[in-house]
């Protein structure tokens, strides 16, 4: 009763600094945060790249300072903010990051995913930037908002660095209640959404090239 408590007061603390301090803020209690969170991973039952599936280097998510970090972003009109009490467990970019890898294993079997430490050759890179990562109470204060996630992605022939094409990719599903539990809920399937989505679009484009792999045919 009390930690829930808290947690309304932490919502309720967030709404009234954002009408008293303009910009970016930062509402998060000095003390450490009182709930750590992280996305639920993709469902990994696909049986990963198919035999001479086409490499592609994903490279880590490029992030606006604002959503670089491990806290929870919050906006209220044109405003950012971060929920008091809680926060991710690892920066918010290197966990959608995660995601994506395995939703590369689930969905996209034409594709081996590789980062750029693996040392390994490939012929296409997937340029990624993440655009929205955010709780948005766009019904104002109190009620349960949009989870927005949003990237902007680019695959690139890394033999002729010519642009093979690009796609914005959203989903913005609503938080079940106002709560942290039920909007981290929403920010996981909105991750999950998008990154199959993208997934099965870079899958496409790859095996559009000329001469595809063989796991395109």
């Amino acid at each position: 009763m009390r930690r829930a408590l808290t947690r309304k007061l932490g919502f309720a603390v967030a709404g009234l600094a954002f009408l008293v301090a303009p910009g970016c803020i930062s509402v998060l209690p000095e003390t450490e945060p009182d709930t750590l969170y992280r996305l639920a991973t993709t469902d990994l039952r696909g049986s990963g790249p198919d035999e001479g599936a086409a490499t592609v280097i994903v490279g880590r998510l490029a992030a606006p300072r604002g959503l670089a970090g491990d806290q929870i972003a919050i906006q209220r009109g044109e405003q950012i903010a971060y929920m008091a009490g809680a926060a991710w467990l690892s920066p918010a970019p290197d966990m959608l990051y995660t995601v994506i890898l395995d939703a590369f294993h689930t969905v996209a079997p034409a594709v081996a995913p590789a980062s750029a430490t693996d040392g390994v050759r490939a012929r296409f890179e997937l340029d990624l930037q993440l655009r929205h990562f955010e709780a948005v109470y766009d019904n104002g204060d109190g009620t349960a908002p949009l989870t927005r996630v949003g990237i902007r992605a680019r695959l690139i022939d890394r033999s002729t660095r010519a642009l093979i094409a690009t796609r914005t990719f959203d989903a913005e599903p609503r938080a079940s209640e106002n709560r942290q539990g039920a909007i981290v809920s929403s920010f996981s399937r909105a991750s999950s959404t998008l990154s199959r989505q993208l997934a099965e679009w870079v899958e496409i484009q790859a095996c559009s090239v000329e001469d595809p792999a063989e796991a395109c045919n």
